[in-house]
């Protein structure tokens, strides 16, 4: 392998984790703590369902494989752009 390659998975592991990371802590949060978070004994009590929980990881995941589809795209415009003016300035 080499070092390009080492290194997109390396971010995309690294932004995936804390991802998952943020969402099993807020998760664990509402299921131990919700009442009191919210507002006492008065607060309102949390449910997981398993349909509800499989539609939002699949959102999820939708989400994050758009977002690094587009991310990536993006990118290459970004450095071809650089890089044609970059080839423009030295010809010149």
């Amino acid at each position: 392998m080499n070092n390009k390659n080492q290194s997109s998975k390396s971010v995309i592991f690294d932004t995936l984790f804390i991802m998952i990371l943020c969402f099993a802590t807020l998760l664990t949060t509402m299921i131990l703590q919700g009442g009191v978070i919210i507002g006492g004994e008065a607060g309102m009590n949390y449910q997981i369902k398993l349909p509800s929980f499989i539609i939002t990881m699949g959102g999820l995941l939708v989400y994050i494989i758009f977002i690094l589809k587009i991310s990536n795209r993006e990118l290459k415009k970004m450095i071809e752009i650089i890089y044609s003016k970059k080839k423009l300035k030295k010809i010149n």
